[in-house]
């Protein structure tokens, strides 16, 4: 997965979208507490794409958050490259 910014950025309240390959996400702070990561495969937007199709969790706003937020992604990412 690419990189994604710091998390100032985040704190800030700026989300961040990309993607690799199929595979789609997003990373949207909330609430200044929270870092939501959504996750989908397929050639559409995540407005686009029916909910049932995207995973989506909730990590804390934080260095640590961010980091395993990353690792979420890249792990869903994985598995559904394998999968294809």
């Amino acid at each position: 997965m690419q990189d994604v910014p710091n998390l100032h950025y985040f704190r800030s309240g700026n989300p961040f979208s990309g993607s690799s390959g199929r595979f789609r996400y997003r990373l949207a702070p909330e609430e200044k507490t929270n870092l939501t990561a959504s996750a989908w495969f397929g050639p559409y937007a995540m407005n686009a794409t029916p909910e049932t199709e995207r995973r989506q969790e909730t990590f804390p706003l934080t260095e640590d958050g961010l980091a395993a937020a990353v690792r979420w992604l890249d792990n869903l990412c994985e598995k559904g490259e394998s999968d294809t």
